[in-house]
């Protein structure tokens, strides 16, 4: 019976076993670069503290850091920086629904850009998580 419930129950869907390490820090260049490069991105980008119109290292560093855990993976941002309560670290920040549809929309992208295999299925679950965790941050 045990081999039988093993061969049909559904095993959970982990997003890192896609991505692994070198495909979430792919996932963040590019999330980064749309962010950087794209107009469409303008206020979203302007919410964090450029350096030559860039986003800092540190900050990419932690988004990595975080979606490691998030998705499954080793939890990075836990081990260095405690407990991500990701709406609290972010309300020193006016995030709108401005600022969360362009954060997704960069998110978006850069899952397009993703050298991953994403099943269209799993892709939109991944991104739905996404969007619930933009909903958590947007505080106005």
């Amino acid at each position: 019976m045990k081999i039988l419930q093993k061969l049909f129950t559904p095993r959970p869907f982990v997003p890192y076993e896609i991505f692994q390490e070198d495909g979430l820090k792919e996932l963040v260049h590019n999330f980064y670069h749309v962010m950087e490069n794209d107009p469409q991105a303008e206020q979203c980008l302007r919410v964090h503290e450029l350096v030559d119109g860039k986003v800092e290292q540190e900050v990419k560093d932690k988004l990595f850091e975080f979606l490691s855990g998030w998705m499954g993976g080793p939890q990075l941002f836990i081990k260095k920086h405690g407990p991500p309560r990701m709406r609290a670290r972010h309300m020193h920040v006016k995030i709108t629904k401005v600022e969360k549809e362009q954060w997704l929309f960069c998110i978006d992208k850069a899952l397009d850009m993703s050298s991953k295999k994403i099943k269209k299925k799993q892709r939109k679950i991944i991104f739905n998580s996404f969007t619930a965790l933009a909903m958590r941050i947007q505080n106005i």
